[in-house]
C-alpha cells in the first residue's frame, strides 16, 4: 500500500556505507522515536539496498520495523494488518523498542517487531 510513487533515497548500512534505496515517500516521514530521514552524506558504495525480497537473495536487505495501526488507519490500509517500514539509519533503528509508539502516514501506530539488516 502506498500513498505515492516510489522515490530514490539513501540508506546507511550497519557497517556505515551509504547505499541507494527506493522507498515510498511515506517511509521517510514515519516517526517512531525520530523521523525516519535519509542519512546525511553521499552514496559511497555501489549496489542498492532493497526493501523486500527473500533472505536468499544477494545484497543488502534493509533493516525494518513492523507496525500496526492503533487508530483508524489511512484510506486503503487495514486495521488488522501489519506493515513493514524500512529504517534508514542504524541510530534510529537501535533506539526503537518493541511496543514503542509513533506515527505512519500521520496515524498512530505501535511497533510489534524488529527485523535486522541482512547481507548475503
Amino acid at each position: 500500500m502506498s500513498a505515492g510513487a516510489f522515490t530514490n533515497s539513501k540508506y546507511q548500512a550497519d557497517n556505515g556505507d551509504i547505499r541507494g534505496i527506493r522507498v515510498q515517500p511515506e517511509t521517510l516521514a514515519a516517526n517512531i522515536g525520530a523521523v525516519n530521514a535519509a542519512p546525511a552524506g553521499s552514496i559511497d558504495t555501489s549496489g542498492r539496498a532493497r526493501v523486500g525480497g527473500g533472505n536468499r537473495q544477494y545484497g543488502v536487505k534493509a533493516r525494518s520495523v513492523t507496525v500496526r495501526f492503533t487508530a483508524t488507519p489511512p484510506t486503503g490500509y487495514k486495521a488488522d494488518q501489519l506493515y513493514r517500514i524500512p529504517i534508514m539509519t542504524p541510530t534510529v533503528y537501535n533506539d526503537i523498542e518493541i511496543d514503542d509508539t509513533g506515527t505512519y502516514l500521520g496515524v498512530a501506530c505501535v511497533v510489534v517487531g524488529k527485523n535486522p539488516e541482512r547481507v548475503r
